[in-house]
């Protein structure tokens, strides 16, 4: 099914005519206006994705030529929004996604992670040349992915890489409310502010988290230093 799948999406990307055809047959007439036709949406997508975990008010724009994966014990909490139409969405066993989060693909959230209320995560940057109306610039994907024990703090928005590159958030990565990630953050590392910086690490020999200097550490050679008398 999945060979399948990517055959026929690859021929629409050969076949830009027969694409548009097809995308009009799935969506409303307005290209910015994203969410799936109705009844197609209530036919072939809606029934494979009630479960428990899953809120009525979560909106899920999703589209059959990309993945969309809700792992075991999972949780989309009130008025979130999901969207694979320009990459794969896949949400692994027992995370936390609160109210109002906005998860856009291509992205991948590790298993026992958390988002607060309110948090972006953006995998797709969209034009900005004043050569046409908005919603008719090409879009490009920026794939998030998200390691294992992530907690991401309310309002924070994730954004990926302009180059394309995927962004990484590390195994047990800590994020501050209401911070801008644009690059790679660490694994067991706090990060804050906009754009967000790492301020502290996890110290595995003193089991404890250490704050990051913004100092570089001067190193002097033992040759330099005067013997004492």
């Amino acid at each position: 099914m999945y060979k399948l799948k990517k055959d026929i999406k690859n021929y629409l990307d050969l076949h830009p005519n027969v694409k548009r055809r097809v995308l009009s047959l799935l969506f409303k007439r307005k290209p910015y206006q994203t969410r799936l036709k109705g009844i197609f949406w209530l036919i072939t997508i809606l029934p494979k994705h009630i479960r428990y975990g899953i809120y009525l008010s979560t909106r899920l724009d999703l589209v059959p030529f990309n993945k969309f994966r809700f792992g075991k014990y999972a949780k989309l909490e009130k008025n979130v929004v999901v969207n694979n139409g320009m990459g794969d969405v896949i949400i692994e066993d027992e995370v936390q996604v609160g109210i109002g989060c906005v998860l856009i693909g291509p992205v991948k959230i590790g298993k026992y992670s958390g988002l607060s209320q309110y948090v972006r995560l953006l995998g797709m940057h969209h034009g900005i040349d004043p050569i046409a109306p908005h919603h008719h610039l090409p879009c490009s994907t920026a794939p998030i992915v998200l390691g294992e024990d992530v907690f991401i703090g309310t309002g924070t928005v994730v954004m990926g890489k302009k180059n394309g590159e995927t962004l990484t958030l590390g195994d047990y990565c800590r994020i501050g409310a209401n911070s801008v990630v644009m690059d790679d953050i660490p694994p067991y590392s706090i990060a804050v502010g906009n754009p967000a910086k790492v301020v502290r690490k996890w110290d595995f020999t003193h089991n404890k988290w250490v704050k990051v200097s913004d100092k570089p550490v001067m190193e002097i050679s033992p040759d330099l230093v005067a013997p004492l008398k």
